[in-house]
């Protein structure tokens, strides 16, 4: 898991970790429980929805100050991952309020969280 989240951390230095990636890791990792994906600016629309369709174990999901996570790919986390418990949101500026309420009504046991975790590890 510490991998995930290095390669996000790379987009502070030019490199992004794009939809085609978080795809291959959703597909090949589903027993996944939690993921940090914060300051994934790479990830879009096709990329939430890959997450929803194959982390059915997924239960905390990072996504704090993700550029481009919009009302369409919260939906796509919204209608997938079933077990989510857990959903750090902090600084995501394409998120419409009403999106995040029509989460919070549909999702009602998911806690939304703005605290920023950048980091997976020992401790966490």
């Amino acid at each position: 898991m510490l991998i995930l989240v290095t390669l996000c951390q790379k987009a502070l230095w030019g490199l992004t970790v794009g939809d085609e990636s978080i795809a291959a890791i959703a597909r090949g990792c589903p027993l996944l429980q939690e993921w940090n994906l914060a300051l994934c600016h790479g990830v879009r629309i096709a990329g939430w929805q890959s997450i929803g369709i194959n982390c059915n174990k997924l239960e905390k999901l990072h996504v704090n100050r993700c550029r481009n996570l919009c009302d369409l790919g919260l939906q796509a986390l919204r209608e997938g991952c079933k077990r989510l418990l857990v959903l750090y949101i902090g600084r995501t500026w394409k998120l419409s309020a009403t999106a995040i309420e029509v989460f919070k009504i549909c999702r009602g046991n998911v806690e939304i969280s703005e605290e920023e975790i950048m980091f997976i590890g020992p401790g966490n």
